[in-house]
């Protein structure tokens, strides 16, 4: 009796996973009233994909599919992230090791990035910051090589390891790490040792915006309208150059919801990835750390482009993982909004209306 009334109370607590027409019906309501032109979107949990599919047109007016490569920006830190880190289990790099011990062709103008580590890139407690790299307003450069070399006048706000600062050039470092370390340009790399082991067959890396393929452009919304612009130039290699589908994050969420069982690294690797030091708060390798509005533990990431956004989120406790690529920009926020709504589909929350 006993038994039976905690299994009744278990099944009461945790919401039945949604059909596919929920989700369906979710990410449809979003574009039709935001006028979101377009999306691809993930849904898993625990081993199982619950629904892919792609949503709306890209600019030149071809039909999304679960297919279609779209700009995953940002989240591109999260594979980075997982490159160094089987680089580092296989005992190839340290973590807490100098970079510069591995890359020495890392030099900068502050002598204090001498002793800036591998886990501080990944971190982002490396000390370096956007007011003395400007990533975006530099000449842009043309390689990840051309990327670490246009460094070396810079300087350090910081001690390595003493604060956080988000800054995208991190990951071009530790991108370029993991060319010099394994002998492999960074997109065979990952085809290698990330997507092909995972099945990704459509996912790859970039390096510059001018690489984007015309299914991965976006839009602008103005006056409610949908406008296709170009992505500026801009240098996004190991920061955020991933191209990938809904098809293929399904099997990347699966991957990180599921350490020790996936093909990419142990469960003590995929672990490390999702925790984070206490000198970096909430922001782990790759990824960040927080809590959903009903109290779940989540680790996400998002990605910004000009023209497009996307959003990662992993629930651990109740195992659904949920991906979303939009091709409207940064201004609009539509990846991770849509995520919301998503996680709250999935979580029992009640959605916006």
């Amino acid at each position: 009796m006993i038994f039976r009334t905690l299994v009744a109370a278990l099944a009461l607590a945790a919401p039945l996973p949604p059909a596919p027409a929920d989700i369906d019906a979710t990410v449809e309501e979003y574009l039709r009233s935001t006028g979101l032109p377009g999306a691809a979107v993930t849904v898993t949990r625990g081993t199982e994909v619950l629904h892919t599919a792609g949503y709306g047109r890209t600019p030149d007016g071809e039909p999304i599919t679960e297919r279609t490569p779209m700009a995953v920006a940002s989240v591109s830190k999260s594979f980075t992230a997982l490159a160094v880190l089987q680089l580092a289990e296989s005992g190839r790099l340290e973590l807490d090791g100098p970079v510069r011990a591995h890359l020495p062709e890392f030099r900068l103008a502050d002598p204090r990035a001498d002793r800036i580590t591998v886990h501080q890139l990944l971190d982002q407690t490396s000390g370096l910051s956007d007011s003395t790299v400007h990533p975006f307003t530099r000449p842009q450069p043309g390689s990840l090589a051309e990327a670490v070399a246009s460094m070396r006048s810079a300087t350090l706000v910081a001690e390595p390891g003493e604060r956080w600062e988000y800054h995208n050039p991190n990951y071009q470092v530790a991108a370029r790490l993991v060319e010099v370390v394994s002998g492999l340009p960074f997109d065979d790399y990952l085809q290698r040792h990330v997507f092909g082991p995972l099945g990704m067959a459509d996912s790859r890396a970039i390096d510059t915006a001018d690489e984007l393929p015309s299914s991965a452009r976006g839009h602008l919304l103005v006056l409610g309208g949908a406008i296709a612009v170009p992505e500026p130039p801009a240098f996004g290699g190991g920061s955020g150059g991933v191209l990938s589908t809904a098809h293929d994050m399904a099997a990347w969420l699966i991957a990180q919801n599921n350490p020790g069982r996936a093909p990419i690294a142990s469960a003590a690797t995929i672990t490390e990835a999702h925790t984070p030091s206490p000198e970096s708060g909430s922001y782990a390798l790759g990824w960040s750390v927080g809590i959903t509005e009903s109290g779940e533990r989540l680790i996400s990431h998002s990605g910004d482009l000009f023209t497009s956004t996307a959003y990662q989120a992993l629930l651990p406790d109740s195992g659904y993982g949920i991906a979303v690529m939009s091709n409207t920009g940064l201004a609009h926020g539509d990846a991770a909004a849509l995520a919301d709504e998503l996680i709250a589909l999935v979580t029992g929350q009640p959605t916006r209306p």
